[in-house]
């Protein structure tokens, strides 16, 4: 499991994304532990990470915010998902697609795209690094008992393990 870095502050990170950050709800049951999870479009491990926590998708809240680290496709795959009429539906396109040999993900060459949610994805990415993060897939997971518990790149065992739910 990658090592959480030594100056993030969980707390900081969930509450600044959960206040001013922009993402992909997928809702588990009403006062269900929630994670924020910072993703790069462009990002394999991500996509890997998204298919780790699907058996905890019917007992966590899990908000998947997008962040440009990677490439310049990055920001423009994010704001496509977050402009969707469906974001959801879309972030489960882009998942589907993402390995596309054409292009990878959401391709987005010829989207015109609205400005705001491109800044949204950018306001993710401030976030991110202002609390600390500096490799995605990572998230904070907020327990049921309002502890905040940083979620680096990790399995679905690990995460069974860090969250105290059974895989």
């Amino acid at each position: 499991m990658p090592e959480v870095p030594t100056d993030l502050n969980a707390e900081r990170l969930f509450v600044e994304l959960a206040e001013n950050g922009e993402g992909v709800r997928f809702e588990g049951p009403k006062g269900a532990p929630v994670v924020n999870m910072v993703f790069d479009p462009q990002c394999q491990w991500c996509v890997w990470e998204f298919e780790q926590f699907r058996p905890f998708m019917d007992r966590v809240t899990f908000v998947w915010h997008p962040v440009a680290v990677l490439n310049p496709w990055s920001e423009l795959q994010g704001a496509a998902i977050l402009a969707a009429k469906d974001p959801k539906a879309v972030f489960m396109e882009h998942e589907a697609h993402f390995r596309d040999k054409a292009f990878k993900g959401l391709d987005v060459r010829k989207m015109t795209l609205p400005f705001e949610k491109r800044e949204k994805v950018w306001d993710n990415s401030k976030i991110f690094r202002r609390a600390g993060g500096n490799s995605v897939p990572f998230g904070v997971l907020r327990t049921t008992d309002g502890r905040y518990v940083p979620i680096p790149q990790v399995t679905a065992a690990d995460f069974a393990r860090l969250s105290g739910l059974k895989a």
